[in-house]
């Protein structure tokens, strides 16, 4: 009995502070897509990417002609010769995968480096105004996570307004 009554009173102390709380949500993909700075940083990625993709384009070039050639003027070789034209197909082909691996990982570092401020800014701005609204917790709507957000407020303009967009 004296269990069912502590539990009782639990709960019922319970209630009114998740009554206080108060909930928001943000479509952070919205907010990022409003940023100018997101625009640029976009701008600058595929600037970057381009140099690589055209540098990759070349490699291939080079690849197809070298397998034409050799294909064109394999039988005619000496065992020897075409030993060493397929070793350096076999080259170019490996250098090729490698390049491509390095440049998506350049791509990817370089990324994370021109987005990580424009995403810290967003997110300092949503924590002021959470802080300044009395949100408990504010959820990102942009993950499709959120399932209902009626009793909850969406913070998109408030944070619009921080950043002056």
């Amino acid at each position: 009995m004296k269990k069912l009554i502590i539990a009782v009173i639990a709960i019922a102390f319970t209630f009114p502070a998740l009554a206080q709380q108060k909930f928001g949500h943000i479509d952070s993909g919205a907010l990022l897509e409003l940023m100018p700075e997101k625009k640029k940083a976009e701008t600058e990625l595929e600037a970057f990417a381009k140099e690589f993709q055209t540098a990759l384009e070349d490699m291939a070039k080079e690849y197809e002609g070298k397998v034409q050639t050799f294909q064109a003027e394999e039988k005619g070789m000496v065992a020897t010769v075409r030993n060493t034209k397929m070793r350096e197909i076999a080259d170019l082909e490996r250098r090729i995968q490698e390049f491509q691996q390095q440049a998506q990982e350049e791509i990817a570092n370089k990324e994370q480096e021109v987005l990580t401020p424009i995403i810290d800014k967003a997110r300092k701005a949503i924590d002021e105004i959470a802080k300044e609204k009395g949100y408990t917790y504010v959820f990102d709507s942009s993950l499709g996570v959120l399932l209902y957000a009626d009793d909850s407020e969406d913070i998109l303009a408030d944070v619009k307004a921080k950043l002056g967009l």
